[in-house]
């Protein structure tokens, strides 16, 4: 009977151990869970905070280069080789794609970002178009039109295309613009130059539709630059007496 009651006595103290050891691993899952809700939700209000002082920052930037094309637009031909104002574009560029991927391509504020920063590329645009008029500055223009509404397959490979082309070539400029923002400027160069789909080009002043690879593109801008050179040698021979 002694025995009995002593194995009784060990069966029920493991029923308990086991008991203590599921309460345990419960108590320590639940506070895992617990301090990951805290330190999530604390992530997720730094990144909130940052992206409204993103925000903020994006909207004085925007004015600081609109002011600054105020100023260039006056005399071009002096201010033209200055950097500063393609690298201001290219650093709102970078931090209005940074919001879209954390706040997402159809978020209210980005779509509305995104408008001004085309306007943006609309004037420094046409800056340089004054520039290689007036200037003798031999600037290549790309404005490249892609859809991320997921009807343009090819609008990522075109990107692609075009960045590592400007990477390559520091001359050429690019500026790329959302096609679905409904804007009267960029409506007005959307009519004047045929476009109507992604992707598309305007390089210089002729339309290309659908997807150009580097070696398409490269081959179009070296036939120009000879093209303009033989016009040059034209122009210098009629000029000699």
């Amino acid at each position: 009977m002694k025995h009995d009651k002593d194995g009784s006595n060990k069966s029920e103290d493991r029923r308990k151990f086991q008991t203590s050891k599921y309460v345990a691993a419960f108590a320590i899952t639940t506070l895992i869970f617990i301090i990951g809700m805290i330190v999530g939700n604390y992530i997720s209000e730094k990144k909130l905070s940052t992206i409204e002082e993103m925000q903020q920052d994006l909207a004085k930037r925007t004015i600081s280069s609109e002011l600054q094309y105020e100023l260039v637009a006056e005399h071009p031909c002096q201010s033209i080789n200055s950097t500063q104002l393609g690298k201001e574009l290219f650093d709102i560029g970078s931090k209005l794609d940074f919001m879209e991927s954390k706040l997402g391509k159809k978020n209210k504020e980005v779509i509305t970002l995104k408008g001004y920063y085309s306007l943006l590329e609309i004037r420094h645009w046409l800056l340089l178009k004054k520039a290689r008029q007036e200037c003798g500055v031999n600037y290549d223009l790309i404005l490249y039109f892609y859809s991320n509404q997921g009807d343009c397959d090819e609008c990522e490979q075109q990107g692609f295309v075009l960045s590592t082309l400007h990477q390559k070539y520091p001359t050429i400029n690019i500026y790329s613009f959302d096609i679905n923002i409904d804007d009267a400027a960029l409506n007005g160069i959307k009519e004047i130059y045929g476009v109507t789909k992604a992707p598309s080009m305007v390089v210089n002043n002729q339309t290309f539709y659908g997807f150009k690879d580097k070696e398409y593109i490269e081959g179009y801008l070296h036939h120009l630059q000879d093209q303009q050179e033989i016009n040059s040698e034209e122009n210098d021979s009629i000029s000699l007496p």
